[in-house]
């Protein structure tokens, strides 16, 4: 088992290791000093090289530093880009909404994309006061504003507000009084990201036209659409205590659901020969759908990983887990580097190479030989991996661990298999009042299990324990242990149980030496 049986992982670590140092240099998230990453990097360089006596070796070396200086160069290149000087002094701007109003205590929220020429294509938060006609607005529109736009500061806010807003792309905020806005143009000018956001509100109108409502409305929509606005605070909070906020996001599992009613939909016999068409039709499908529910992270990267499979399928070829992941990485950080800092990518990377790695290892080491065993043994090697690869972020992020994830899981994931087909089914099934009737019953009752059971989960003693990483050095020292020992339990070799311990001695030094210093 070598790093190089997965060219593009090769590639991708490299190019997001130039993004952190990037971001180091830029003093805006990192906290390590930029002289230990650059020295950590020369030194590492220099061993390969005095350790290299294969050319290979040095032309390995030389594309891993490319790529690191392309994740740097690609990074500074997008700050400068979201980073804006706004003049300090009011003046009147002109932009298009992008999203529907969202709902504050006291204000709408609107996602705003400027028109005028001097900054155009910036994006901004747009706070209005609450009333009927910011209540009324739509993506598409052309609004005209007067303020004074302000740089994104997390003075007040809590956590890293600023940095949270440059990686979303958002290079400042304006709050207006209702006197300081009026719309320009009221028809709805079209565009890709407004006219999925349309289509998503339209079809969730649909069903509550079709008798969803409730928190059955709020999961379909989100399990269906990634639409999670409808959740309220407290069924969030059941969903978050119980360790199965996942199963909320559009992801992989939807995917396979999809292609596994397409397969049948569009069955090989037919096609015989022709199998690339029946990929393109498959491949084609699920990116619009991916379009209609606006390109989030995890069905993003599931369906480049399953264009991947799907064209090595087509063209007879072998296809490797860990190299879809890898180049779906690739892609998605160099179409938007800051993603590498975005919560949702990082959990939902960091899971499925847990899973694509660590499963395998449980599943050689014990695979009870009675069914239903077997069954409760996969679910929990899956949710065990994914759990190991996501707990370090779980912990920096949120301050906190769900002690009965596994025993949710094990509930939660079939369950959830039926919810996300049942609401995906109520597209056809809508249409005919018969069948739209049992599957809206159905759904309706399913959800409702579901949440009594987790509400049930969250209440337990203990369901929620604080535990928390405060640094992101001590994420990747976690990491790199469980990497050795993993390597450790593969190949039983001892260097690696001692490269873990020497992790963990040298994470204990670093620690008491942070604290001196403070």
């Amino acid at each position: 088992m070598k790093l190089s049986d997965w060219p593009s992982l090769r590639l991708v670590i490299p190019f997001a290791g130039g993004l952190i140092l990037s971001d180091t240099i830029e003093n805006t998230r990192a906290e390590m000093p930029v002289w230990c990453l650059v020295s950590f990097a020369l030194i590492l360089a220099v061993l390969m090289l005095i350790y290299s006596d294969r050319k290979p070796r040095f032309a390995g070396l030389c594309l891993s530093l490319s790529f690191m200086a392309a994740g740097m160069a690609a990074l500074r290149g997008q700050m400068q880009r979201v980073k804006v000087d706004w003049p300090d002094r009011y003046a009147i701007y002109h932009g298009m909404l992008t999203s529907y109003p969202l709902e504050r205590e006291r204000t709408y929220r609107l996602d705003v994309t400027l028109e005028d020429s001097l900054y155009r294509g910036s994006n901004i938060y747009l706070y209005l006061p609450k009333d009927s006609s910011a209540a009324a607005l739509e993506p598409g529109q052309i609004i005209v504003f007067d303020g004074k736009i302000n740089k994104p500061s997390s003075e007040g806010a809590g956590f890293d507000y600023e940095s949270y807003l440059l990686s979303h792309g958002i290079s400042g905020t304006l709050r207006v009084q209702a006197k300081d806005w009026h719309i320009s143009q009221t028809d709805v000018r079209g565009n890709l990201r407004t006219s999925s956001v349309r289509l998503r509100r339209s079809i969730i109108r649909k069903y509550a036209e079709w008798g969803l409502e409730g928190h059955a409305l709020a999961v379909a929509s989100a399990v269906s659409l990634g639409e999670k606005r409808a959740l309220s605070d407290e069924l969030r909070e059941v969903y978050s205590t119980s360790g199965v906020s996942h199963v909320l996001a559009v992801s992989g599992l939807h995917v396979g659901i999809m292609c596994w009613f397409l397969y049948l939909l569009f069955p090989g016999f037919v096609f015989r020969r022709m199998e690339w068409l029946r990929q393109m039709l498959v491949m084609g499908i699920l990116w619009a759908y991916a379009y209609a529910i606006g390109f989030p992270v995890s069905i993003t990267r599931s369906l480049i990983m399953f264009s991947i499979v799907a064209v090595c399928k087509a063209a007879g070829r072998e296809n490797s887990a860990l190299n879809s992941l890898g180049v779906a990485a690739l892609v998605m950080l160099a179409v938007n580097p800051s993603a590498l800092f975005d919560m949702s990518f990082q959990l939902s990377y960091s899971a499925v190479l847990f899973i694509v790695v660590l499963t395998p290892l449980l599943l050689d080491l014990y695979m009870p030989k009675f069914p239903p065993l077997r069954y409760v043994w996969r679910v929990t090697a899956l949710s065990l991996s994914a759990q190991i690869g996501t707990a370090p972020l779980i912990m920096y992020h949120f301050s906190g661990f769900s002690t009965y994830v596994l025993v949710a899981n094990l509930f939660v994931v079939p369950v959830m298999f039926v919810v996300v087909a049942l609401s995906m089914s109520l597209w056809v099934t809508g249409w005919v009042p018969l069948l739209r009737g049992l599957t809206v019953a159905a759904l309706t009752w399913i959800i409702g299990l579901l949440n009594t059971f987790l509400d049930f989960m969250a209440s337990l003693p203990y369901a929620r324990i604080e535990l928390t990483m405060h640094h992101g050095w001590s994420i990747i020292i976690f990491y790199m242990v469980v990497i050795q020992l993993f390597l450790w339990v593969r190949q039983k070799r001892t260097r690696h149980l001692v490269n873990a311990l020497a992790c963990i001695a040298f994470a204990s030094v670093l620690a008491l030496f942070q604290n001196f210093v403070v």
